[in-house]
């Protein structure tokens, strides 16, 4: 039987953040304006992105749903050995408070496990500037960031699967042409910060699903490019406008740089990417995130307790 320590281990599963109720929008945002009060038209626009994407004005947020069910899972084969919480770079509850709970639970040793699977070298860059600040506040003397989980076993199953699925859902006759689009979030780059060790991780991903999948042609795209610079493309939105020169008549989008539903790449695929296909003449269709599937959590479940962090 496997050997634990006296304390219990930490798990804070690390996500973005964003509102739960579209009267949280300028707050939201004045949290990235570095606490100025944002323009009238920037929260009128992402007010009305919220509210396009839950169709009302409140969400039920998948991380939190993953957090329980991962506690749930690594309690069914260890016991009590594990806490399990969930906490935003970008709002609320904030890494800091996370760290904070965990230890006030007796907790020595915090795995983090940022819930995207894929990470460029400028989300690393954020992810251990804010573990950094938050353990300038809160005491951890053990603490093992997991960078990238992008192979994980379970998460391809569920993409091939969720494509296929996407793909069933075209009409017959343009099934057997569709093209897959892999897609994840943009970053900027630049000669002295190259992000080509990202891009070489999704087109891989990319490849080895698209082929088990059945799809014969996949393209990579990227969303969410914003600020000046040089960023990651062709862009998701765009890329339909050359598919459909190219006499492309069906895509499927798969998102394999997050793995659960949230505003901003739901609207861009959910919304944008539809509208513009229909304009195009093109049928769109998304395969389905992870959000809080068995296998899922039972794949992260493995990655947890595989760690070295003992």
């Amino acid at each position: 039987m496997e050997q634990y320590p006296a304390t219990p281990i930490g798990v804070l599963l690390m996500e973005y953040g964003e509102p739960t109720h579209v009267d949280e929008v300028e707050t939201y945002l004045r949290a990235h304006f570095g606490g100025h009060t944002p323009p009238p038209e920037i929260v009128d626009y992402l007010r009305q992105r919220f509210l396009t994407v839950w169709q009302g004005d409140t969400a039920d947020p998948v991380p939190p749903r993953i957090a329980m069910a991962l506690a749930a899972e690594l309690a069914q084969r260890a016991g009590d050995h594990y806490r399990v919480t969930c906490a935003a770079r970008h709002w609320q509850p904030d890494l800091e408070t996370g760290l904070h709970t965990l230890v006030a639970q007796g907790v020595q040793a915090v795995i983090v496990l940022p819930l995207t699977p894929h990470t460029s070298q400028m989300a690393l860059r954020d992810y251990q500037q804010a573990l950094a600040q938050a353990q300038q506040r809160v005491s951890v003397p053990a603490l093992r960031l997991i960078e990238t989980w992008g192979e994980l076993p379970a998460l391809h199953t569920l993409w091939v699967s969720h494509a296929q699925a996407a793909r069933d859902r075209l009409p017959a006759a343009v099934q057997h042409e569709a093209v897959l689009i892999c897609c994840a979030h943009s970053v900027a780059e630049s000669t002295r910060k190259p992000e080509a060790a990202y891009r070489a991780q999704l087109e891989a991903t990319s490849a080895a699903v698209a082929a088990q999948a059945g799809f014969g042609q996949w393209r990579l795209a990227f969303h969410s490019a914003e600020g000046p610079g040089q960023w990651l493309g062709p862009d998701v939105i765009a890329l339909l406008d050359l598919l459909a020169a190219e006499g492309v008549r069906a895509v499927c989008y798969l998102s394999i740089g997050a793995i659960y539903d949230n505003v901003e790449l739901c609207y861009e695929l959910d919304a944008r990417a539809v509208q513009r296909g229909a304009a195009l003449g093109l049928h769109v269709t998304r395969a389905a995130l992870p959000n809080a599937a068995p296998l899922l959590i039972s794949g992260l479940a493995d990655l947890v307790v595989e760690s070295p962090i003992r």
